[in-house]
């Protein structure tokens, strides 16, 4: 066995140890009845603070949520003491990877130990069914897991793996075959020609599954709404739809290099034009486009070479593997730039920051992912830093909190099952020791993590990062 697999081997079993162990003296199994009396439940939809609330949990979901003063706890709960406390629904990070992959299992720990207790995993399996009766035959403790496609590139693909469509037939043939094997929604990207993204588009709506992902080069913004592609992520193509100088900068993007695009971003940002975004923004709405900005990775791109931020503690939690491909000099993407393209790449990101609050005022859906397992976005812990930066785009702690709560369930179809603390749904939960409403750093002060009824401690959360 060669090195890597041995460490590759290594981290599946502590995974799988870690997965099987977090039940052992540490959580309460989904049976127990809980009561969190004396607690202050945030409504995600208003922000209203309802004070001194008892949330009654059976099994994997939420039967009661009543006034303290009116609410005696079900004899025979356990009674968890939630005074001077917060309680918010479990948390989703909307743009992650690896979940679906079993290599990446050590990463569900780290979920539910920050509180995230769903993610949508942005490079699914080819067969999302086998891979779902697959983890439910394991019986892993895992977060709730929306599931994309493979992601579907033009020629050459910017990743290797991912599956090549070059005309329309191939782009239907491929949309079809994801809908019967159980995809949540086909994953976009890059490089797919004109022809095979409309027969994506096309194709999509005639299955009813949504398609997901980047604006391809070849695509704009404004083509892209209009055509039904329900999220865009990492604000692609965005710069060049907002610009005053779109048709000169398109020609400079069109390159496919990872430097020029950022370029062409960063001038088309600095040359912003008010009604243009004003009107693509109505478009957003209109057409219920949602974006995905993933701060977290949009920040980190241009610090990889800042020892400040590279030294970064969380690391400890991260194999070996993985922190050896986040060295910018690893990856195609980064290994000949120079320090002024890191310098314009943070540049760009200040300018990015300022979009997403434009998008926020206007009214923009909006939610909130990471792009985790790419450099420096770590599993759980960067959705705290993804609300953080999201605030400080202009975005109000509400707004942040529900980009990472209400909004999900929305996008899912699912408000009948998360986004809110109320009778009837899954009890997906995290208790606070802080309001998030008065500095949305405060999600990280976490005494508490309920995954479909299933209690995880303070006790039982450290178990899960030791």
């Amino acid at each position: 066995m060669s090195a890597r697999k041995r460490v590759l081997f290594i981290a599946i079993l502590i995974a799988a140890q870690i997965c099987s162990s977090s039940s052992r003296g540490r959580t309460v199994s989904p049976n127990s009845v809980i009561c969190i009396t004396h607690v202050t439940v945030i409504d995600t939809e208003t922000g209203a603070e309802n004070t001194d609330q008892t949330v009654t949990v059976a099994g994997d979901r939420i039967t009661r949520v009543q006034a303290s003063s009116s609410e005696q706890p079900v004899a025979g709960a356990q009674v968890i003491d939630g005074s001077g406390k917060f309680l918010i629904p479990g948390l989703w990070d909307m743009h992650v990877h690896g979940a679906s992959d079993e290599r990446a299992s050590w990463s569900y720990p780290l979920y539910i130990a920050n509180g995230v207790t769903g993610v949508r995993d942005m490079w699914g399996p080819s067969n999302a069914n086998k891979f779902r009766a697959h983890l439910e035959r394991r019986e892993t403790i895992a977060p709730h897991l929306y599931l994309a496609s493979p992601i579907v590139d033009g020629s050459p693909p910017v990743w290797r793996g991912s599956v090549v469509v070059t005309n329309a037939s191939q782009a239907r043939k491929f949309v079809d075959e994801q809908k019967r094997n159980g995809a949540d929604f086909i994953k976009i990207y890059n490089n797919l020609s004109r022809e095979s993204y409309f027969a994506i588009a096309d194709e999509s709506k005639r299955q009813q599954i949504p398609f997901d992902g980047h604006v391809p080069l070849a695509v704009t913004a404004w083509e892209a709404t209009a055509s039904g592609q329900r999220t865009i992520e990492h604000l692609r193509g965005l710069p060049l739809a907002v610009s005053a100088r779109e048709d000169e900068l398109r020609r400079v993007a069109a390159s496919g290099s990872f430097r020029e695009r950022n370029a062409a971003a960063l001038w088309a940002l600095q040359s912003y034009s008010q009604s243009k975004a004003d009107r693509l923004f109505q478009e957003f709405k209109k057409n219920e486009t949602w974006q995905v900005p993933t701060l977290t990775v949009l920040r980190a791109t241009g610090r990889l070479t800042d020892p400040q931020f590279t030294g970064d503690a969380r690391l400890h939690y991260v194999p070996y593997q993985h922190r050896q491909q986040w060295n910018a000099s690893a990856d195609f993407r980064f290994r000949d730039w120079t320090a002024a393209d890191f310098l314009q790449d943070r540049q760009l990101f200040h300018e990015e920051q300022k979009l997403v609050g434009a998008m926020f005022r206007a009214g923009v859906p909006m939610l909130a992912g990471t792009d985790t397992m790419n450099p420096y976005c770590f599993p759980g812990f960067s959705l705290h830093d993804e609300l953080a930066l999201i605030v400080e785009s202009g975005v109000t702690p509400l707004g942040a909190l529900q980009m990472a709560t209400r909004n999900p369930a929305i996008l899912m179809n699912a408000t009948d099952r998360y986004g809110s603390i109320a009778s009837g749904k899954i009890a997906d939960l995290v208790l606070l020791d802080a309001d998030p409403l008065q500095d949305i750093h405060n999600t990280t002060k976490i005494r508490a993590v309920f995954l479909a009824g299933r209690l995880f401690d303070r006790a039982g959360l450290d178990h899960l990062l030791k």
